[in-house]
């Protein structure tokens, strides 16, 4: 039987760039002015490729549920950004 948390804290991990001159660097959040870490946690993976061509896919890392979501919301056509229903009382 597992610990509790454990699961949890294996899920928050900070995403740390593998490749290239930053690498062991952490990778900061998707929103475009938050400074904080991201988490494995909170990413979305997005499919950039035009139809008929092979994937292209894009990693955002979130520092929270509450940033991913405005970004979903915000990229979805005729959602027009803002919050979900559900998230808008927690601001």
């Amino acid at each position: 039987m597992s610990v509790r948390g454990t699961t949890h804290a294996r899920l928050m991990r900070k995403v740390i760039i593998r490749e290239g001159e930053q690498e062991g660097g952490k990778i900061f959040c998707a929103w475009m002015d938050c400074d904080r870490d991201g988490f494995t946690l909170h990413q979305v993976i997005v499919n950039q490729a035009k139809p008929g061509f092979p994937k292209h896919l894009a990693r955002y890392v979130f520092c929270s549920e509450r940033h991913k979501q405005y970004w979903l919301n915000s990229h979805r056509p005729g959602m027009g950004g803002g919050m979900a229903p559900g998230y808008r009382n927690s601001l």
